[in-house]
């Protein structure tokens, strides 16, 4: 199994990714940290090109893994092998077209998303915190999406135009990451670049926007932001300082 990590802060990556129990607990996997990249898409390129395994994880630099995830992880890929070997794309968060979240994660600004189930659970697109593939399904990053954004949905839908399944798997993990009030100039790139892309698959509902023919999401979204802009809030909420506590915390409080 490779783990492949796009990183541009060394620090969040060792607080974090680095920090995690279980990446401890069972070795023999390959780790390519991929910095200097100009997109998420171009790292995870390279990293397919040198990976000395078929199945591979894309990563965030700031996911905490806790212990056990990398057992619970092969499970899941021998349950998806087992009742759909047309599986293209798996992770621990996703949505249906009807805007349906699927998975188990924790989300800084919202909470613990999501509870333990035992089947896997069909998508239209998975977010980029953790995404599974096999490479020998040939899949590959859309380097038009030049930056860090929505390269998840894509994946899954190349999956998908190819005949291949997308799914959310119960693999509880933390994102450990800041809570983005006001998404950056970037993601509104890689979005018209994505409707563009797939215009004959509107709408597509992305887990964090959905993308539409006349952009309703994303005007009703722009309008929020920009009072947020004028008053300040950019940031609703900051990452922990310690994600091992914080899973401690979530254990004792939501029984993760």
């Amino acid at each position: 199994m490779t783990f492949a990590v796009a990183v541009n802060n060394r620090a969040l990556l060792e607080a974090n990714l680095l920090a995690s129990p279980a990446l401890r607990e069972k070795p023999g996997y390959q780790l390519l940290v991929q910095e200097g990249y100009p997109s998420a898409a171009a790292a995870y390129n390279h990293a397919i090109e040198h990976s000395a395994n078929d199945v591979m994880v894309f990563l965030h630099q700031d996911i905490y893994l806790p212990e056990g995830w990398m057992e619970r992880l092969s499970a899941w890929i021998a349950r998806l092998d087992q009742q759909d070997p047309a599986w293209g794309v798996a992770g621990c968060w996703g949505t249906t077209q009807d805007d349906i979240g699927r998975g188990h994660v924790y989300s800084p600004g919202v909470g613990v998303l999501g509870a333990r189930f035992d089947e896997p659970q069909p998508v239209q697109a998975l977010d980029e915190i953790v995404l599974i593939m096999r490479n020998s399904r040939g899949l590959r990053f859309d380097q038009g999406l030049s930056h860090f954004h929505l390269y998840g949905a894509d994946l899954c839908l190349t999956a998908q135009a190819r005949g291949l399944r997308a799914y959310a798997i119960s693999a509880f993990c933390i994102h450990n990451g800041n809570y983005q009030l006001v998404l950056p100039p970037q993601f509104y790139q890689d979005y018209r670049y994505l409707k563009r892309k797939w215009r004959a698959h509107l709408p597509i509902q992305t887990p964090c926007i959905r993308i539409s023919r006349f952009d309703r999401d994303l005007r009703e979204r722009r309008v929020r932001e920009f009072f947020r802009k004028l008053r300040g809030q950019v940031i609703g909420q900051f990452r922990a300082e310690n994600p091992a506590l914080l899973y401690q915390k979530l254990q004792s409080s939501s029984g993760v």
